[in-house]
């Protein structure tokens, strides 16, 4: 839109250049006016109009982006919104597995049958039951987290 102005008014400088100068002036209202011909009655300003620069040469218009270029951005879009949904499985599928074992440890840790450790002699201890209730509450925490 600027530059149609631009253009228009370029144009109109030009026209008035030709035919004898372009003038302007301010009215009572302090509307600034630009005509061909000088203000009825009043001191109106000639001005000194200079023609629009050439076009540069050197300065190439920005060309559109060919159809390779826009073939690579898309595969790279591709590529990458590839990565992320593969991510994003391989966390799914982590999460899973966690809820699986801790599933599995809640189950143990439940049952009422003693559960032991063995020790690097190769002796068992067995748990007592303050540890078997810290322990469940840990593994019901990593439930709660990982399975929904």
């Amino acid at each position: 839109m600027m530059r149609w102005l631009l253009l228009l008014l370029a144009g109109l400088a030009l026209q008035a250049d030709a035919q004898g100068g372009l003038y302007k002036w301010v009215d009572e209202k302090g509307v600034v006016h630009y005509s061909d011909t000088p203000p009825p009655g009043k001191a109106g300003g000639k001005m000194q109009v200079k023609p629009p620069p050439s076009p540069d040469r050197t300065q190439a218009a920005p060309r559109s982006r060919s159809w390779q270029e826009q073939l690579q951005d898309s595969n790279e879009r591709r590529f990458q919104e590839e990565k992320l949904l593969k991510e994003q499985q391989q966390k799914t599928r982590e999460a899973e597995e966690k809820c699986q074992r801790a599933r599995y440890a809640l189950d143990s840790l439940q049952q009422e049958r003693p559960l032991y450790r063995v020790d690097k002699e190769g002796e068992r201890s067995f748990m007592e039951d303050e540890e078997r209730r810290r322990l469940i509450a840990g593994w019901q925490q990593q439930a709660n987290a990982y399975c929904r």
